[in-house]
């Protein structure tokens, strides 16, 4: 299998409003798959129509070598929402079986037991659901979604709400889950997080894909190159602002910064300087952070305009 998930073109319109115009993405077997974009740009609608929750409008794909919304599909994979909430009353413990049951898998203990331990909360199964923290819910959430040993876990906001400790915490599953080998679509807005974990990105905006390349592809699209030297002149600079299309900075400490197109450009500069005799004596390559590739795509403001609560209505009905 080339591809855990491709889709081709998939939209999905609600009423008048558009709330995925035809997204096109594919995730290799074994990535972080990281899913971003402002609230209301259709991440959410998305997973839902991967996962076969909600039927696309047009288009089409595959997960997992089978068409949107097989049940053979579904059966590998597992699924922790956004907003989520579980039975309070039920013990950790009774939770995993009652999902256990859902997922019509044979009762093991044992695996029970595995889950309780992955996701940090041995010992704590006889409480009840209620009474655990935010990070606790969160995990034995995890641990719901992880109970049919899914070959893909999509994960939607999975750190929202938590503190650094919680984060971290969920962090850590998803490297474990990684290296085992499972593949795992993460939709969140902790840009930290998506370049700690994540092996390749998709940036959608207003419900089209912005942008979709793999995080060292993504971040040294464009690359701020400092350099210290010794020679410089004013002509040096025109013919490094004409030939490079760029506007030289200079610090006060004498040290230039360029703002490049792309890290293969950096050899170019280093030539074209030695070329014209300057004494060339540091250039420091720095990429983008995520950040700004993130506001340079989708704008400060990040507004995108969904028909939310359509959404909402169809996905609590799917």
């Amino acid at each position: 299998m080339d591809y855990v998930i491709e889709t081709r073109e998939l939209t999905k319109v609600y009423g008048t409003k558009i709330a995925c115009d035809k997204i096109s993405i594919a995730v290799k077997p074994g990535q972080v798959y990281g899913f971003l974009g402002p609230n209301g740009a259709g991440k959410s609608t998305c997973i839902k129509m991967l996962t076969g929750l909600v039927y696309p409008t047009a288009g089409g794909g595959t997960v997992l070598g089978q068409p949107l919304g097989s049940v053979a599909a579904r059966k590998k994979m597992g699924y922790l929402p956004e907003l989520f909430r579980y039975q309070d009353w039920m013990t950790g413990r009774d939770l995993l079986k009652f999902h256990t049951r859902l997922f019509r898998l044979p009762m093991d203990e044992g695996r029970i037991d595995q889950i309780l331990k992955l996701v940090g909360l041995a010992g704590q199964d006889k409480f009840k659901v209620g009474s655990y923290s935010k990070g606790m819910q969160q995990r034995i959430g995890l641990g719901c979604a992880l109970l049919p040993e899914p070959e893909l876990l999509f994960l939607d906001e999975p750190t929202s709400a938590l503190d650094p400790v919680g984060r971290k915490e969920v962090r850590d599953i998803i490297s474990g889950l990684q290296k085992a080998g499972m593949t795992v679509f993460l939709n969140t807005h902790l840009l930290s997080e998506v370049e700690t974990l994540c092996d390749s990105v998709t940036i959608i905006n207003h419900g089209v894909v912005a942008r979709s390349a793999s995080m060292s592809e993504l971040l040294l699209q464009r690359v701020n190159l400092e350099i210290r030297a010794a020679g410089w002149d004013e002509d040096i600079l025109a013919e490094i602002r004409r030939r490079f299309q760029t506007e030289p900075v200079t610090s006060a400490e004498g040290k230039v910064t360029l703002t490049l197109d792309g890290h293969e450009r950096v050899p170019e500069i280093a030539s074209f300087l030695v070329s014209r005799n300057v004494a060339l004596y540091e250039l420091t390559p720095q990429g983008e952070t995520l950040e700004n590739v993130f506001i340079r795509l989708v704008g400060a403001s990040g507004d995108a305009i969904v028909a939310e609560d359509a959404e909402a209505k169809e996905g609590a009905v799917g």
